[in-house]
């Protein structure tokens, strides 16, 4: 299993993609990321309350 380091920036992307309306699959596949590490990293914004396309 290898690791793989993120930036902020890289993590900044999954929002942009997400928060434009992407599917976390479709998140995945434009960044060459796992689909259950952009489920990681979008659970805090879900339990915020921040929706895709749009404002809670």
């Amino acid at each position: 299993m290898a690791r793989r380091t993120f930036t902020v920036v890289d993590i900044a992307e999954i929002y942009v993609h997400w928060y434009a309306g992407r599917s976390k699959s479709q998140v995945s596949a434009a960044l060459g990321v796992d689909r259950k590490t952009i489920r990681k990293y979008l659970a805090s914004a879900e339990k915020a309350g921040i929706t895709r396309a749009g404002r809670p």
